[in-house]
């Protein structure tokens, strides 16, 4: 009869054992994935314009397949929009009058559309629909980010 006890109470205490193994590792990555998220490797914050626009461009290079004279004005496009936005950029987030914030947000969106539009007419008609694409996933990874940010 003391035999059949001992085996109860082990069967349960693994049990428990297993759960809280579980839990602790569901724990532990959920931590680890938030940091990661929180403080990448290569912040985009810690990065120059210069450095961005070359990421970027090696990323467009690869989806468009864009010559070398593309590449040189794609990146003059973007390094003037990174270079004129990222002021306003910051002075949107330091204002707290609501019609400057609006007011700036309007102008780094112009600054966008004329560098989308830029971009557009240097490409070829091949090169354009693949262009469309990736305008979509930006916006949308940008609304995503967006999103992010409020909800913190």
């Amino acid at each position: 009869m003391l035999s059949k006890y001992k085996l109860k109470i082990t069967d349960k205490m693994k049990k428990l054992f297993l759960t809280i193994s579980v839990l602790s590792a569901l724990t532990f990555s959920a931590v680890a994935q938030g940091e990661r998220k929180t403080t990448p490797a290569g912040s985009e914050a810690q990065m120059t314009p210069e450095q961005k626009v070359d990421i970027e461009t090696t990323k467009v290079t690869s989806v468009l397949n864009l010559s070398a004279a593309q590449q040189v004005t794609f990146k003059k496009l973007l390094l003037e929009k990174i270079t004129t936005n990222q002021p306003l950029k910051e002075k949107a987030k330091a204002t707290t009058d609501a019609n400057e914030k609006q007011k700036l947000i309007s102008q780094v969106k112009a600054n966008n559309e004329k560098f989308f539009s830029g971009v557009n007419a240097m490409l070829t008609p091949e090169q354009q629909p693949k262009w469309a694409d990736h305008k979509k996933k930006l916006e949308a990874k940008q609304a995503e980010k967006a999103g992010n940010n409020h909800q913190d």
